[in-house]
């Protein structure tokens, strides 16, 4: 599936395999809160129809600012998973510009009922982000993830697309 939509400062296209490289030190830098992936796995994900891998770019100069990936292509229920986001650039809005044309894209462009996801419950920028672009908290699965220093929790969030308000796009 070819995608690409437009906001004022940033853009969603597909990723090709010259972003991966970069892509991959945004997860690293990221590491807290976003899984690593191999090379490998990102060039499968490019060609896998359930997944759509995004790069964001800025529009100004074409640079290579995150990712995205999404999953639920191939569910009949039109549910998609956000199960990913890396944003190089910290505090400067882009994350939120990214989430806007992310329900821009699940909700007018593909027409999709709901979008869901997970975020580690002591990621507090991108809950008060979630959350202040409409996101609703489903619940928490509690020690869900084991890490280095205990297990880690993750707060599940979604949007119906009856609660999805262009307007907050603008």
């Amino acid at each position: 599936m070819n995608i690409e939509i437009t906001g004022d400062r940033i853009r969603l296209i597909n990723t090709v395999v010259s972003d991966i490289a970069r892509i991959i030190e945004f997860e690293k830098n990221n590491k807290q809160f976003v899984h690593q992936y191999s090379k490998d796995k990102h060039i499968a994900l490019l060609t896998d129809d359930d997944c759509l891998h995004l790069s964001i770019k800025h529009i100004d100069n074409n640079l290579l600012m995150g990712h995205m990936i999404i999953f639920g292509f191939c569910n009949h229920n039109k549910v998609l998973e956000f199960r990913r986001i890396t944003i190089n650039e910290k505090g400067l809005g882009f994350g939120r510009d990214a989430i806007r044309l992310l329900k821009q894209l699940c909700f007018e462009k593909l027409r999709f009922h709901s979008l869901w996801f997970d975020v580690y419950d002591d990621n507090d920028r991108a809950i008060k982000l979630y959350e202040s672009e409409g996101f609703v908290k489903e619940g928490t699965l509690r020690d869900n993830i084991k890490a280095d220093n205990g297990y880690r929790s993750q707060r599940i969030y979604s949007m119906i697309e009856n609660e999805y308000k262009p307007s907050h796009n603008k």
